[in-house]
């Protein structure tokens, strides 16, 4: 199974009941896959392909569970849905250890052969174009924040040179970027998943989640359209509520939001609107409770933070 953290650092929304079920089901089948309850896994992965198409990470873990569920016939179904659908992290799928049943068969080796072929067939359906420069952006807004925590260790968060690679390097980058990102969304709409795939729509959201304000404010109804036709993933306009409410210092939604603590030396988790039940919004957006997300990222979480 591969996993796809959101460890990137709002007007109220409510999703509609076709994502929520959709996020639900796959949430409830994460969970179920971390309890080595596989069978039981396997039978939410289905439910959730009843009500949505599906993206491809998702059929790729559906694949990773019905294996180790010892379903071979559904898991290589999985797989070539998760091919068909754009996974093209083949190096990693050729190593998973979750996969490990199937590769001793004849199947495997066809299955790996007919790859190519799979890939052509999605590819032909997309913007290749658009799908290719979106992902160029991806990587150029990524790649700095990635060596942020690396700046950090060596420099340490109050130095000169922390300062200057967080507040002005990547503030420079990101307003060329997201110049770029505006033209193409006022030109093409919100690009969707079956229109450019994943990381491409991806790209669309990281670069708005750490636009100016205004910014977000402008283009969160149209990644609300997006989500609710499930051309975008649900979790990216619940991050993108989050980060508006709390930049106008509002009580967050789903609690994805946290704040740098001086005094404790750690992020912490932002005050959330009826905290108390923030675990069954989150599930239907397809994130984990509040409690695995503070405590894989290292964020403080205090649910009566004031």
């Amino acid at each position: 199974m591969k996993y796809f953290p959101l460890t990137l650092i709002i007007i109220l929304y409510s999703l509609n009941s076709f994502c929520q079920s959709y996020d639900g089901h796959i949430t409830d089948a994460t969970f179920l896959y971390n309890q080595k309850k596989y069978d039981k896994s396997s039978q939410k992965w289905d439910n959730a392909f009843t009500i949505h198409k599906g993206y491809s990470s998702d059929y790729y873990n559906a694949a990773c569970t019905n294996a180790l569920a010892g379903n071979k016939d559904k898991a290589f179904e999985y797989l070539e849905k998760a091919i068909k659908s754009g996974w093209n992290d083949i190096e990693w799928m050729k190593n998973d250890r979750d996969l490990i049943s199937l590769k001793d068969s004849k199947r495997w080796t066809l299955f790996i052969k007919n790859i190519s072929s799979l890939k052509t067939e999605y590819l032909s359906s997309l913007n290749i174009k658009m799908k290719d420069r979106l992902e160029e952006l991806r990587m150029q807004d990524q790649t700095i924040r990635l060596l942020l925590p690396d700046a950090e260790k060596r420099f340490s968060r109050n130095s000169k040179e922390y300062s200057w690679f967080r507040n002005e390097l990547m503030p420079r980058n990101d307003s060329i970027v997201l110049t770029e990102i505006v033209d193409i969304i006022n030109n093409n709409g919100w690009l969707g998943i079956n229109e450019v795939g994943e990381l491409a729509n991806q790209t669309l959201w990281l670069v708005i989640q750490h636009a100016p304000l205004s910014i977000q404010e402008e283009y969160l109804p149209l990644l609300k359209k997006s989500v609710e036709k499930g051309d975008s993933k649900a979790r990216y306009l619940a991050f993108l509520q989050d980060r508006i409410l709390m930049r106008k210092n509002e009580k967050q939604i789903y609690g994805t939001q946290s704040m740098w603590s001086s005094k404790r030396e750690k992020n912490v988790i932002w005050p959330i609107e009826n905290a108390e039940s923030v675990n069954e919004r989150r599930k239907n957006v397809g994130l984990e409770s509040i409690e695995e997300y503070a405590d894989n990222n290292g964020f403080v979480y205090e649910p009566e933070n004031k």
